[in-house]
């Protein structure tokens, strides 16, 4: 079984359980719930892994929105997590947008190869613990404004912090520089657009970040060995002979 779904929740908590797997992934806003007597917090950027059969509470405010996955097979390194908790990777983040777009649509052609994609980035996911609150909002700021230009200075800003602590904290947790991480963000997010939507070449560089469609095109090539039209063109082959 795999469901995907678009949800909201009440500010009044609600609780139970479920007889199968569950991950809340929240596209706006956050989640607060109680499991095993533990109050917890999830919030853009990150995954909420419910596994079968665990009581849970859960609350949040009207404006919120989720992408809520349930299924009855985990991956292994989801099932046993430490913390239900975890960063999603850059890969995965930026592909929620679409899953999104294609459930409000109510796509059916692309909703069914989308979701075979999706299950296969879930398997190659490596749960990292949930950044640093402040990192947090740095990182959600990114998400929602690919297509401005963002100066690190800024980000740091939003984070709370001064540039070298930012700088500093960021390496620490996430293992790249912010220009590198949002490099990566910007690159997957077109990355799927090309694949589920009809935009030019140029209208997608502009709607991550891109003046013109050549430096994104030079960009996208070094990142992936291909050109976005090469890319569009085989993968566009593959859903059509799936």
């Amino acid at each position: 079984m795999l469901s995907l779904s678009i949800r909201a929740y009440s500010p009044v908590q609600q609780s139970h359980s479920h007889d199968h797997h569950q991950l809340v992934l929240p596209l706006a806003g956050r989640l607060n719930l109680l499991i095993n007597h533990q109050q917890l917090q999830v919030g853009t950027a990150e995954c909420l892994v419910i596994p079968a059969g665990t009581e849970h509470g859960f609350s949040a405010t009207e404006q919120c929105r989720f992408l809520v996955v349930d299924l009855t097979h985990l991956p292994t390194d989801l099932l046993h997590l430490a913390h239900p908790v975890f960063q999603l990777s850059a890969v995965m983040q930026p592909y929620l947008l679409v899953l999104e777009q294609l459930l409000v649509q109510q796509n059916q052609q692309l909703l069914a190869a989308a979701q075979q994609f999706f299950l296969q980035l879930l398997e190659a996911e490596q749960p990292a613990p949930a950044v640093d609150r402040r990192l947090r909002q740095a990182v959600l700021y990114m998400q929602e404004h690919l297509a401005e230009e963002l100066d690190l200075v800024l980000l740091a800003s939003k984070a709370s912090l001064s540039l070298s602590q930012f700088k500093q904290l960021f390496r620490q947790q996430l293992g790249q520089s912010p220009g590198q991480y949002l490099t990566q963000l910007r690159m997957q997010h077109s990355r799927t657009l090309l694949l589920f939507s009809d935009l030019s070449v140029q209208q997608l560089a502009l709607n991550v970040g891109y003046q013109s469609a050549s430096a994104f095109s030079a960009r996208f090539l070094r990142h992936f060995g291909q050109s976005p039209q090469q890319y569009r063109g085989q993968q566009h082959k593959g859903i059509a002979k799936a």
